[in-house]
């Protein structure tokens, strides 16, 4: 049997684990994998140069690329080291068997010497690499395993095999397809193409939405007024590259707060976003590798009965509700537990038993005079700068803000009182995921949960770690950042781009950044796979039905939440074609996720149902 993995990422590297280790059987298992990047993927190539500076999002103990008994129906676990147990044993002799990394590795890994700590992104894909070699040291006789750095270009179905076309124009025959994607990069929309046509016409930069490590900023320099749209992920990404990339230094004070030291060279940044609020950073971690915390209120019983009570849907109110109370809780729970409460302990215990049957939990610790604190009011954390009198300086209110969130996150990933709230979001994802699959909501509640609970999501628990923010808010105090109020919106006068946001404040520069990923969205990807198998009918986004009758269109590909197959135009499962990542969000939610050990993680979990599913065809 022949099978075509396309994507070296951690997803297609799971797949391949579980056929290599799996397959029991005498009959002869071909593995290709496929991918223009390096093994490890696009993100994590630690070939991109600027992936030596860029940190992963997630701490080194929490991240793994090996199967264990967590996995749910994964088959027998071939245990391994997670990143950080293998930087601590492995790593230094692997990196220097490979002259072809950067020695800037091999310097880093002697400062990971913490579970808490956050790795380079290259570290990641070093570490997939010596994974791979691991694996091909497990391939049995019958077995073959082979990576080519090539891109897919088309994918056409021949009887019962489908005819792979590589980039180059070679072309095999496979039985078994798994298409294992990252994010696809995306046609311009109308608005991104005029700023690109005026940017060249003016002899301005313009950098559109792509992955930051992949971005060309050797243009930009101090004689440039570079203007930000996001402050994602990709936004912290940018920061760090036009500030230690361009050879400024970061440094303590005495009293341990971040100072930046300009070289010089920096561009000044105004940066902005339709939210207007850079994201939470992630509290220190506390948590052991494969702690989830236990909800209290977001609960399967309780989700079932708020389905019940809708006549079998649940009402997206109804879910950001529980979702809220339980954020409270343990937000509550924190302050209770501070050891700077308020209440004596009598008094602290009583109240925790309270808001276990309590229908307001705020409520209900006013009643006990916990009042010390600020409460968690779910549209002031949207919003935070609600109550801002429009007169107050926002460069004053942004450096506290951004203080209080520094301090915050300080106190940990389970103790502090809002860090700790929001680090919860990570550990009930798979609850969210089993309510999408199981199509908890309507339509109509669907469009809202896509559209109001994952800006919340990201905003909260998706942050970058915490030495990112403290670098913002030193760039902000340097001068070298300015950061906008929301609702940003970019135009082009005179031969600049301006911004203006929601607190009519006007900022005019002479460069232009989009500082995000392309979207999830088909009918505009431009990955030739993606591209072919559209315009087949092969891949398809699926159309929804209001309750009004009007109808709107997913941006993912449609498949099976439950096989992963595909299912084409025609509304039939393609047998032997997979597809699972980045372009089935939202068909299925929040598949952007590193392999976590001991949780039940969902790219190897689902690694494991493609996998067991090909070699029933052994």
């Amino acid at each position: 049997m022949q099978v075509a993995i396309i994507g070296a990422g951690p997803r297609g590297l799971a797949v391949a684990e579980r056929l290599i280790n799996l397959d029991d059987s005498d009959n002869q298992l071909d593995v290709q994998i496929f991918d223009p990047y390096a093994i490890g993927g696009r993100v994590w190539d630690p070939a991109i140069k600027q992936n030596n500076l860029f940190l992963m999002n997630t701490v080194i103990d929490q991240v793994t690329l090996f199967n264990d008994d967590s996995i749910e129906n994964g088959g027998k676990p071939f245990s391994g080291p997670s990143l950080f147990q293998w930087l601590t044993t492995e790593a230094s002799d692997f990196i220097a068997q490979h002259p072809e990394f950067d020695s800037a590795y091999a310097s880093e890994i002697v400062q990971l010497t913490h579970t808490g700590d956050f790795a380079t992104r290259g570290i990641m894909g070093i570490y997939a690499a010596w994974f791979f070699e691991w694996l091909k040291r497990r391939v049995k006789g019958n077995q073959t395993l082979n990576y080519t750095k090539q891109t897919v270009a088309d994918l056409v179905k021949i009887g019962t095999k489908f005819q792979v076309t590589l980039g180059d124009g070679t072309q095999i025959l496979a039985d078994q397809v798994v298409m294992a994607l990252g994010h696809s990069d995306d046609e311009l929309t109308p608005e991104e193409a005029d700023f690109k046509a005026f940017a060249d016409e003016h002899h301005l930069p313009y950098i559109g939405p792509t992955h930051p490590s992949e971005a060309d900023l050797s243009g930009l320099t101090e004689n440039n007024r570079v203007i930000i749209r996001g402050l994602g992920l990709s936004f912290f990404d940018y920061l760090a590259a036009l500030s230690i990339g361009k050879g400024g230094t970061f440094v303590r004070d005495d009293s341990g707060e971040l100072i930046y030291q300009p070289s010089g060279h920096e561009p000044h940044i105004i940066a902005g976003s339709r939210g207007g609020f850079p994201l939470h950073a992630r509290g220190v971690n506390e948590k052991d590798a494969s702690e989830l915390y236990q909800p209290t209120f977001f609960t399967l019983p309780a989700l079932d009965a708020l389905r019940a009570a809708g006549d079998g849907k649940m009402s997206y109110e109804a879910f950001e509700s529980l979702v809220v109370k339980e954020l409270t809780y343990k937000h509550l729970l924190n302050r209770i537990n501070s050891g700077q409460s308020n209440l004596t302990y009598d008094q602290s215990e009583a109240l925790k038993v309270a808001l276990l049957t309590s229908g307001d939990l705020n409520a209900t610790a006013a009643e006990f005079g916990l009042s010390d604190i600020p409460s968690l009011d779910i549209d002031l954390v949207r919003n935070p700068a609600r109550d801002l009198p429009h007169d107050a300086d926002y460069r004053t209110w942004l450096l506290s803000h951004l203080a209080a969130n520094i301090a915050d996150a300080r106190l940990g990933n389970k103790s502090a009182p809002f860090a700790g709230a929001f680090d919860i979001l990570r550990d009930m994802r798979d609850r969210v995921r089993y309510v999408v699959e199981h199509d908890y909501f309507s339509v109509d509640d669907y469009e809202k949960f896509l559209t109001k609970f994952r800006p919340l999501d990201v905003l909260v628990s998706v942050g970058p770690p915490l030495l990112r923010v403290e670098q913002l808010r030193a760039l902000i105090k340097a001068g070298i950042v300015d950061i906008t109020a929301s609702q940003i919106k970019v135009t082009t006068e005179d031969g600049e781009f301006v911004a203006r946001d929601s607190r009519q404040q006007e900022y005019h520069g002479n460069a232009l950044v989009e500082a995000r990923l392309g979207a999830t969205n088909m009918a505009i990807a431009v990955n030739p796979i993606l591209v072919n198998l559209r315009d087949k009918g092969t891949l398809v986004s699926p159309t929804l039905v209001r309750q009004d009758g009007t109808t709107w269109t997913l941006g993912a590909a449609n498949i099976d939440r439950q096989t992963l197959e595909v299912i084409d135009a025609n509304d039939d499962h393609i047998p032997n074609l997979y597809l699972y990542g980045i372009p089935v969000e939202g068909k299925k939610w929040f598949g952007t996720v590193i392999p976590r050990p001991g949780v039940n993680t969902v790219i190897l979990r689902e690694g494991a149902v493609i996998a067991q599913r090909i070699l029933e065809n052994l």
